[in-house]
């Protein structure tokens, strides 16, 4: 997967835009253009995440069930620091010279201030069109006023397990309890690892908060884990780099 990178699809977009306007009153999509609410082809939806920085949650809307599942993925990502869906099309001269747009599907803003233009395509669609040599057409003409580097992301680069961890993860990111964490640390510290997730929740006190802490601690770095797998009791957990 990307070293830098939920809810169900819905199929009235705009009622669940009006519906979360009115609960939570997050931030409008930044997005440069519609999207169809309905697709036959694929699952396509809207969801409002909390962006670091921002004080309010932001709506993000996706076109197909592997754009949710790499947006899950780039939240999940402590250098990912802002996430833009359907930015102003790119304008560039092909290789044949004729003038042409890509839409990407997120712009990514990193920590360290560098912009990734990331496209999104199931490998079985890159492989049957141009789309490669598409894109090092785009590489070649984008400058740093658009994005500093272009990315693709298939279905290859990650399995569902890891995008489903990531989803989690942001699920338990919302209620994260500070006290019960840096116990967690302190304990890791204290104990001889590697250990299953279902040994450590017991020593930690047991309970779904519990497990919920371990796997933030897993995504936070001071736990270590098999992230490409479902983490689960039984998964076996070391100790990480940041602990």
């Amino acid at each position: 997967m990307l070293s830098f990178p939920a809810g169900m699809a819905k199929s009235n977009m705009k009622d669940d835009i009006d519906l979360m306007e009115g609960l939570n009153s997050p931030l409008p999509s930044r997005a440069s253009r519609r999207i169809a609410k309905r697709s036959k082809a694929s699952s396509r939806g809207v969801v409002a995440v909390h962006l670091p920085g921002q004080n309010r949650p932001r709506i993000i809307l996706f076109e197909s069930k592997l754009e949710q599942r790499v947006l899950f993925l780039l939240l999940a990502n402590a250098a990912v620091k802002d996430i833009r869906e359907q930015p102003e099309p790119f304008k560039y001269a092909g290789s044949d010279g004729r003038r042409k747009h890509h839409f990407f599907d997120f712009l990514v803003v990193l920590a360290s201030g560098r912009t990734i233009a990331v496209a999104i395509k199931p490998m079985a669609r890159v492989r049957k069109t141009r789309f490669l040599a598409e894109l090092e057409d785009i590489r070649a003409a984008m400058t740093s006023k658009f994005a500093d580097d272009v990315v693709l992301i298939t279905d290859q680069d990650f399995t569902k397990a890891e995008a489903l961890n990531a989803e989690r993860f942001n699920a338990f990111a919302r209620t994260r309890n500070t006290a019960l964490q840096r116990q967690l640390a302190e304990l890791a510290a204290s104990i001889r690892f590697p250990m299953t997730v279902a040994e450590l929740q017991r020593r930690l006190g047991g309970g779904a908060e519990c497990f919920r802490a371990i796997f933030l601690a897993i995504f936070d770095g001071v736990l270590n884990a098999d992230m490409a797998r479902e983490i689960d009791p039984s998964t076996i957990v070391t100790l990480g780099e940041c602990s």
